[in-house]
C-alpha cells in the first residue's frame, strides 16, 4: 500500500547518505594522511639536524595521528548512532502501521460505512494511543477524550481520495509518518465507500426487480441505476428476438439507439464477451444460459475497464430480470388464452344453450297460445326465469372481469370495495379480516388481487356457498398471506374437474403466485367447503 512504499523509500535514503560519507572518508583520508606524512618528511630532510626535529616527529606521529583517527572514528560513530535512531523510528513506524493495518482490515469488513468509521477511530486509539476524530459523508465519530483534551495540539489530516477529514491529538510523531498514516486510512475509507456503493446499487437493482413487472419500465429503471453507479454519460439495453435481431428497449442519452439491427463484427462478439464496439462504447452481454441481449454504456474506456467485474455482475442481474419478465409475460398470455377459452366455453355451454332452450320454449308457447293458454303462460314464465338467471350470470362474469385501480385505491381498500360489491352482486355474505397495511410490491399486489377475484368467482359459481371468509395477513418484510374460505360443497383437490375450477383455475393461480416467488395451495373436501391460500414475498 502507499504507506508501506513510503517507509521502504525512507530507509535507503538513510543508508545511502551514510555510505556516501564513509566512501568519501575512505578515499580522501588515506591520501590526505600520506601526502601530509610525505610532505613533512621531505621538509625535515632538508633541515639541518637538530634536537627539536626529533620532538616534532614524536608530536606528529604520537599526537596528531591518533587525534585524526579519534576524530574519524567519532564522526563515524555519530553517523552510526543517527542511523540506529532512524532505524528504530522506522521500525516503530512499521510496527505501528502493521498493527494499524490489521485493525483497519477488520474494520473494513463491517456491514456499513458508519461502522467502518467507528472501527478506524477505535483502531487509531488502540494502536497509536491517540485521541482521534473522523468525519466522512455526514458521518462523524471521535474518541471519548478528543474534546476533553484542552490545550493539546491537534493535527489536521485531509483524506483527498475518500473526501474525509482526520483529526489527531498525538505527539512525538513526524510529519512524514502522519502523511503515511493518512494515506493508509484514506485507502481503507475509499475501499469501504466503494463497497457500500456496490451494495447499495445491488440493493436498488434487487428492489427494482421486485417492484416492476412491466419489462420496458423495469429496464429503464435498471439502466438509470447502472449508469449512475458507473459514472457513464449514457447507455442502452438491446434485447434479442427469435431471429437474432437486437431491438432497443431502453436508452439514456443515446439517441442513436433508436433502431433495430442484426449484430455483426464487434456487436456479434459482444453477445458473448464484453467488447468495446467503439472507442468509448462498451457492450456487455446479457447472458442467462443463452444470449438475451446487450447492455451498452458510453464513458471513459479506462474507467469502464476498471469497473468491468461489477458491471458484469449487474448485467447478469439484468439478464435474470429479462428472463423473469418474459416468463411472466408468457404466463400472462397463457392466462389470457385460458380465459378466452373459458369465456367461449361458458358462452357455448351456458348462454348459448340457454338461448336455444328459451327459443324452443317460446316456439312451444306460441303454438299453445290458442289451444292451451295456461300451459303457454307457464312456458313463458319458465323462459323469464331462465332469462333472469342468464342475466345474473352475465353480470357476474362481467363484474369478475372488471379492472380495479389498485394504484388509486391501494390493495386494502380495493379488496374492501371489490368484496362488498361482489357480495351484493351474487347475494353472498363475505366477512373480511384485513390489516391496516401490507408490505408488497405493486406487481405482487396485482397477483394477490387476481387470486382473490378468481377464488370469489369460483366460489359463487361452483360451491353453492352462503358465507365466505377473506383474511389478509401482513408478514412484515416477508410479504403477506391471503386466505379465502367458504362453507360450500367443496371438492376433491386430487381430482378437480375443469368446470369446478373456473377462471384461471388452480394451476393458473399457482403459476402466477409462484412466478413472483410465492406459494399457493388449496384445501378442500366434499361437503366441507374450500380454502385457498396464497403467500407472496415482498
Amino acid at each position: 500500500m502507499a504507506s508501506s512504499e513510503g517507509l521502504k523509500q525512507t530507509r535507503p535514503g538513510v543508508y545511502s547518505d551514510l555510505y556516501r560519507r564513509v566512501r568519501w572518508a575512505r578515499r580522501v583520508l588515506p591520501v590526505f594522511v600520506a601526502v601530509l606524512v610525505v610532505g613533512l618528511e621531505w621538509w625535515l630532510h632538508f633541515l639541518p639536524n637538530s634536537n627539536w626535529l626529533f620532538y616534532l616527529q614524536i608530536f606528529f606521529y604520537g599526537v596528531v595521528g591518533p587525534l585524526v583517527m579519534w576524530l574519524t572514528l567519532d564522526w563515524i560513530s555519530e553517523e552510526v548512532r543517527e542511523r540506529a535512531e532512524a532505524e528504530a523510528k522506522l521500525l516503530e513506524a512499521n510496527q505501528r502501521l502493521k498493527a494499524l493495518r490489521e485493525v483497519l482490515g477488520r474494520s473494513i469488513s463491517s456491514e456499513n460505512l458508519e461502522e467502518v468509521i467507528r472501527g478506524v477511530v477505535n483502531a487509531l486509539a488502540d494502536v497509536m494511543e491517540a485521541d482521534a476524530s473522523l468525519e466522512l459523508e455526514g458521518y462523524h465519530w471521535s474518541t471519548p477524550g478528543f474534546y476533553s483534551s484542552h490545550g493539546l495540539p491537534v493535527r489536521h489530516l485531509e483524506l483527498p481520495r475518500s473526501g474525509g477529514r482526520l483529526d489527531l491529538i498525538i505527539s512525538d510523531v513526524d510529519d512524514e509518518f502522519l502523511d503515511l498514516l493518512a494515506a493508509e486510512v484514506d485507502s481503507v475509507l475509499e475501499a469501504a465507500k466503494a463497497r457500500t456503493r456496490d451494495f447499495l446499487t445491488l440493493f436498488e437493482v434487487d428492489e427494482a426487480l421486485r417492484a416492476e413487472a412491466n419489462l420496458e419500465k423495469l429496464l429503464g429503471g435498471l439502466l438509470d441505476k447502472i449508469i449512475n453507479w458507473a459514472g457513464a454519460s449514457g447507455g442502452a439495453v438491446y434485447l434479442l428476438d427469435d431471429d437474432g435481431i437486437l431491438h432497443p428497449w431502453a436508452e439514456v442519452n443515446m439517441p442513436e439507439a433508436g433502431h433495430s439491427f442484426a449484430p455483426s463484427g464487434a456487436w456479434e462478439e459482444a453477445k458473448k464477451l464484453p467488447t468495446f464496439v467503439e472507442t468509448h462504447l462498451l457492450a456487455i452481454p446479457l447472458y442467462d444460459k443463452e444470449p438475451v441481449g446487450v447492455l451498452v454504456l458510453r464513458g471513459r474506456a479506462r474507467h469502464l475497464k476498471e469497473e468491468m467485474p461489477f458491471l458484469r455482475l449487474l448485467a447478469r442481474q439484468v439478464a435474470l430480470a429479462v428472463r423473469n419478465a418474459q416468463a411472466y409475460l408468457r404466463a400472462e398470455e397463457l392466462a389470457i388464452n385460458e380465459e378466452r377459452n373459458r369465456i367461449a366455453r361458458e358462452i357455448h355451454d351456458g348462454i348459448a344453450q340457454a338461448l336455444a332452450f328459451m327459443a324452443l320454449k317460446l316456439d312451444l308457447a306460441t303454438r299453445l297460445m290458442e289451444r292451451d293458454p295456461e300451459r303457454a303462460r307457464a312456458e313463458i314464465q319458465q323462459v323469464k326465469q331462465t332469462l333472469r338467471q342468464q342475466i345474473r350470470e352475465v353480470r357476474r362474469s362481467i363484474f369478475a372481469l372488471r379492472p380495479i385501480d389498485l394504484e388509486r385505491y391501494g390493495l386494502i381498500h380495493s379488496i374492501e370495495r371489490y368484496a362488498r360489491a361482489f357480495a351484493e352482486q351474487v347475494g353472498l355474505r363475505i366477512s373480511l379480516d384485513l390489516p391496516e397495511a401490507v408490505s408488497l410490491t405493486p406487481a405482487s399486489e396485482v397477483v394477490i388481487f387476481r387470486v382473490l377475484q378468481e377464488a370469489l368467482n369460483n366460489t359463487a359459481k361452483h360451491s353453492a356457498a352462503e358465507h365466505i371468509w377473506v383474511k389478509l395477513e401482513s408478514l412484515g418484510e416477508k410479504g403477506a398471506r391471503l386466505s379465502i374460505c367458504d362453507d360450500g360443497v367443496g371438492f376433491d383437490p386430487e381430482n378437480p374437474s375443469s368446470e369446478g375450477l373456473g377462471g384461471f383455475g388452480m394451476s393458473q393461480m399457482r403459476e402466477r403466485v409462484e412466478a413472483r416467488g410465492g406459494s399457493f395451495r388449496v384445501e378442500s373436501a366434499p361437503n366441507q367447503g374450500t380454502c385457498v391460500y396464497a403467500e407472496l414475498p415482498y
